[in-house]
């Protein structure tokens, strides 16, 4: 194994990078998302770049221009006040001195079209990549932008290159030529007269163009042809023939040729091919990547619309003058109206119960100053008139712009909550009850044993008693077992069983049945303080 010499460290399988040249290499790395800065700030310690200088937006990027010297920029484009485009464009344009030459990689993760690049070579950048991105490819440019002269200079001349070209065809003297003519025009040509090497550098390598011999020994054009709308779809095939037949022409582009070129090649006809070419290879990205949009967001729409339809919870919006946009299944289960019945129709007049004193217009005003806006309970009205409780949360629509559209409403319908609460508080109730009587019936039941044993005492000694005494006596005896009685009952209740109501896993004090009989508690009459007691603890509860 061969030893590496001083200041050298390994930067990927296949490359070593002089860490004494990096040092001394000042990078601006610009960004506003601080994650962003962070991870790719340690990327490049990694790689040897210790002289990092930061900005969180352009503006900030240009008032450390000025206090530093810098090698490289490499800039997000979406940031706020100056973005990457524009702080290109102004350092590009000679008003900073001394800017102009420095190399600008942008990066950018909202702009990943091909309009995004052409934008950034237009600007003056050395280098657009999309994020995420490969980072040993981030690096290979950062040292080619570095050092132009050195081993990589095909890259910084595919770095601004007007496209990328591929040349297939048996005939050297046609790929010099091709070659020649093109490279001076600012193309990036690769040739070759091997379709299998072809093939390979396909694979590997980003092409806009590739041109295209019909006729080669090892394997005809159209079947390299097919092969490659197969393989690469996007890139641009021009097919060059020395028989310009009108059949042939017809079949190349049946099999996917975008265009042709006569033998003996013209030179001014390759610029304007390739021109030509260029533009379609562009067009046909922008298609590809509109289409992967519409399809991205029509993914999200549908996954939007599943969330809202499939909750269960009410869930509607509402413009600005609180019209319904959305009224979902949920919406339509509590209420009991049909989306189709409220849909751009005022929302006051579905859900605001009688006398109801606030409009959807001043739930609109408070969540534009605040953007939302919880209530734990307010109460609405359903389609046949039932007035209900929900917690509702609102929350603000805002446009690209920043203006409020319209709001959005999340509500709950709370009635078996409240309906829980309430046997809650009457079975706390009823326990203080129960626990009062446990302590009164042993503090009561010795005096009444007292009072009752000293009247029958009484009516057993005392023979002399007046018909009249002996009522009196009886009236105590019988007083006296009624309190008993009520008494006993209390006891019961004390050792309650217990239902099940099945709401949610909780279970309640069943006040109406005894431990130990399993069955409804009697009463000794119809005037019983019991029932009595009972009646007042169910109106107090109504009442909450």
């Amino acid at each position: 194994m061969k030893s590496q010499a001083p200041g050298i460290v390994s930067n990927s399988k296949d490359e070593a990078v002089n860490t004494n040249d990096q040092l001394a290499h000042c990078i601006l790395l610009v960004n506003d998302d601080h994650d962003f800065l962070e991870m790719i700030a340690a990327q490049f310690k990694r790689h040897g770049f210790q002289n990092l200088v930061i900005a969180h937006d352009g503006e900030e990027a240009l008032q450390k221009l000025v206090q530093e010297h810098v090698d490289l920029i490499v800039s997000d484009i979406n940031m706020p006040y100056i973005d990457g485009f524009q702080l290109c464009r102004i350092l590009k344009s000679g008003e900073f001195h001394g800017c102009e030459n420095i190399p600008i990689i942008l990066v950018s993760a909202t702009y990943r079209d091909v309009v995004a690049e052409q934008l950034a070579r237009d600007v003056g950048a050395s280098a657009y990549l999309q994020a995420p991105y490969d980072e040993h490819r981030l690096f290979e440019l950062v040292v080619t932008c570095l050092d132009p002269e050195s081993e990589r200079h095909h890259l910084w001349q595919k770095l601004h290159s007007q496209g990328s070209i591929l040349v297939l065809d048996d005939d050297d003297d046609i790929l010099k030529l091709v070659k020649a003519v093109l490279q001076e025009e600012s193309w990036s040509v690769t040739t070759s007269n091997d379709p299998e090497f072809a093939k390979e550098m396909l694979l590997q390598n980003e092409y806009q163009i590739l041109f295209l011999d019909v006729q080669m020994p090892k394997v005809s054009g159209q079947e390299m042809l097919q092969w490659v709308k197969e393989q690469v779809p996007n890139i641009v095939v021009i097919m060059m023939t020395a028989h310009g037949k009108e059949e042939l022409v017809i079949d190349l582009i049946r099999a996917g040729a975008d265009d042709y070129v006569k033998k003996p090649l013209a030179i001014k006809e390759l610029t304007f091919l390739c021109q030509k070419a260029i533009k379609r290879y562009n067009i046909h990205r922008i298609h590809e990547q509109f289409r992967d949009k519409i399809n991205r967001l029509k993914e999200i729409k549908e996954y939007l619309d599943n969330l809202i339809e499939n909750s269960q919870d009410a869930i509607f919006s509402v413009d600005r003058n609180g019209r319904v946009i959305v009224w979902n299944t949920g919406a339509e289960q509590i209420y009991g109206w049909r989306a189709s019945e409220v849909i751009g129709k005022p929302i006051d007049q579905f859900v605001d119960p009688p006398n109801h004193d606030r409009t959807s217009q001043d739930v609109l005003m408070t969540i534009e100053k605040d953007g939302f806006l919880t209530e734990k309970e307010i109460y609405r009205r359903k389609k046949d008139g039932t007035i209900f409780p929900v917690t509702a949360t609102y929350s603000s629509i805002v446009n690209s712009q920043g203006e409020v559209i319209g709001l959005s409403v999340v509500e709950k319908d709370i009635s078996m909550s409240k309906r829980l609460e309430k046997e809650l508080i009457k079975t706390e109730k009823l326990r203080v009850i129960t626990q009062l009587a446990v302590t009164a019936n042993d503090q009561i039941n010795t005096p009444l044993g007292v009072i009752l044993g000293y009247s029958q005492f009484l009516k057993q000694k005392l023979s002399d008693l007046s018909p009249e005494d002996e009522q009196y006596l009886d009236i105590i005896m019988s007083q006296v077992n009624k309190i008993k009685d009520i008494m006993n009952q209390l006891r019961q209740l004390s050792e309650p069983m217990v239902k099940d109501y099945a709401i949610e896993g909780v279970t309640m004090l069943d006040l109406n049945q005894s431990k130990e009989s399993g069955k409804p508690a009697e009463t000794s009459t119809e005037q019983s303080p019991l029932k009595d007691v009972l009646k007042i603890v169910e109106s107090e509860s109504d009442d909450i």
